[in-house]
């Protein structure tokens, strides 16, 4: 039978070794919670990172007596402000065209036009989470410029249009590099000011491409 004094000490040997590795264990916890939140966390989206994107969206229309095409590009420059919160500069570039085609009877009555769209924004956009699939929300508002020319049969007139903008988008960013991510969003206009059509309006579901720099 133990004495007590060697029983106190073999209790007190298990006590410090399952202490040991307990705090072990801890301390695996802890360095593979901050790896895998490395991986979750790039820097790229890290306060004071630089942003270069681009997104654009295109349609067209083509039968037997017109055509028509619409396109939409919007380049971006931004800069984190804080964790995952970008804001910057965005150009959005449209343009809308419809033609009629050689031989098209006279009774055929829809307007040919050729219409222009230049939307410089402030933007802001915050990415909601820092998984490698990152879904996002922007705003963003500017001065919208548009001007352009439409004809039907023989009257033929230019206008041109200039009005705030308001718009908000949704979209999901997917990181393929460390400094590269695929982007699709649905941007929408608030306002309903534009007297003339606007490509960058009318086209909501857009696809692009972002590059951070560190």
């Amino acid at each position: 039978m133990l004495r007590p004094k060697y029983f106190l000490l073999i209790v007190c040997f298990f006590i410090l070794a399952m202490h040991g590795h307990a705090h072990a264990q801890s301390d695996s916890l802890v360095n593979e919670s901050k790896a895998l939140s490395g991986r979750l966390s790039p820097k790229e989206l890290r306060k004071g990172s630089f942003t270069l994107a681009l997104n654009a969206s295109g349609s067209g229309v083509n039968t037997i007596n017109h055509s028509g095409k619409n396109w939409s590009l919007a380049p971006q420059v931004g800069y984190l402000v804080a964790n995952r919160l970008v804001v910057g500069f965005q150009l959005s570039i449209g343009k809308s065209s419809q033609r009629l085609k050689t031989g098209t009877p006279a009774v055929y009555m829809i307007p040919e036009y050729e219409f222009y769209s230049v939307l410089p924004e402030i933007y802001s956009r915050y990415y909601l989470l820092d998984f490698k699939l990152k879904p996002f929300v922007q705003l963003s508002s500017g001065y919208n410029f548009q001007w352009g020319n439409e004809q039907k049969g023989s009257l033929e007139a230019s206008s041109d249009s200039q009005n705030f903008a308001l718009s908000g988008a949704f979209g999901l960013s997917f990181r393929i590099g460390r400094h590269v991510a695929l982007e699709a969003l649905y941007n929408a206009r608030f306002d309903n000011n534009s007297r003339i059509l606007d490509s960058n309006e009318n086209l909501k579901y857009r696809l692009g491409l972002s590059i951070f720099i560190r």
